[in-house]
């Protein structure tokens, strides 16, 4: 195990958190037990930088980013980190992805077991139970699915998100790495696109981690704020026809009329048109 751990670059994305108000950090802390030497990548998207205290066993590389740049510039930050410091694999995970010890054991014995596939993911549930990545990537949009075996899947029919992405650094850069026009929503599935012209599988290992991803309770203001990082996304990502841009002004401006409808605020389709249509 201290050979993957060695060759290993743990990159977190933070934004509004402290590193130990982050799941992905408290999970793990846990692990430091068993795995000693883990290094991590910390890119912090936060207004104000923040210091981190000295954790055993941990070797911590923190950059902060007040202009928060978004998801793709940090990722290709750490990947570019992780090259310079001749890390064979990176581990991309977000603030809100909760996992078990074991997951590193089983990403190695995945790896080891798979020598032609680059990219590893787990699965990711809602903490309503229901399967949140990967997804059936259809029309430009991810769609639940039921269950799902480990082992190799295709990515033109799934697609992973972000966080839990454990990619092999050469295969990262080969494909171009991350789209930094796209720097939130859309994030994952532009890479993906990018990913499969090269590596059309994926490995799906054997761990359920939990993802906090709920917008129920958001404000507003939260939500057209994010609503005008969609829009954006979509606008940015790379289309190849004229077909693809018709799925994307699908998958927007049916977002659109729903948060319409939810928050009886018409502002939200102003953004659709000033941010994507006409943006």
């Amino acid at each position: 195990m201290d050979r993957f751990v060695e060759s290993l670059l743990i990159i977190i994305v933070i934004y509004k958190s402290t590193l130990e108000d982050c799941e992905s950090f408290q999970s793990l802390l846990a692990m430091r037990e068993e795995f000693r030497s883990l290094n991590l990548f910390i890119y912090d998207n936060s207004p104000i930088s923040q210091e981190l205290k000295n954790y055993e066993g941990l070797a911590i590389t923190y950059f902060h980013d007040p202009e928060n740049s978004g998801v793709s510039k940090a990722y290709n930050t750490g990947v570019e980190h992780a090259k310079k410091i001749s890390k064979e694999w990176v581990l991309l995970l977000d603030q809100d992805t909760r996992f078990p010890n074991s997951i590193l054991s089983e990403y190695r014995q995945a790896i080891n077991s798979n020598s032609n596939i680059n990219l590893f993911v787990p699965v990711l549930k809602l903490k309503n139970g229901k399967i949140f990545s990967p997804s059936r990537y259809r029309f430009k949009r991810g769609f639940f699915l039921d269950t799902i075996e480990s082992g190799v899947h295709s990515l033109f029919n799934l697609a992973p998100v972000n966080s839990g992405m454990m990619v092999q650094v050469e295969a990262f850069f080969k494909v171009g790495g991350y789209n930094e026009k796209v720097k939130l929503d859309f994030a994952d599935f532009q890479f993906v696109e990018r990913f499969r012209k090269l590596y059309p599988n994926f490995f799906v290992i054997n761990v359920e981690c939990e993802q906090d991803f709920s917008d129920d309770n958001n404000s507003f203001e939260s939500q057209y704020i994010r609503f005008k990082y969609y829009c954006d996304g979509a606008k940015n990502i790379e289309n190849k026809n004229f077909a693809d841009w018709l799925q994307y002004n699908g998958v927007v401006i049916i977002r659109a009329i729903r948060l319409t409808l939810r928050f009886v605020d018409a502002r939200f389709l102003g953004a659709y048109f000033k941010n994507f249509l006409f943006g």
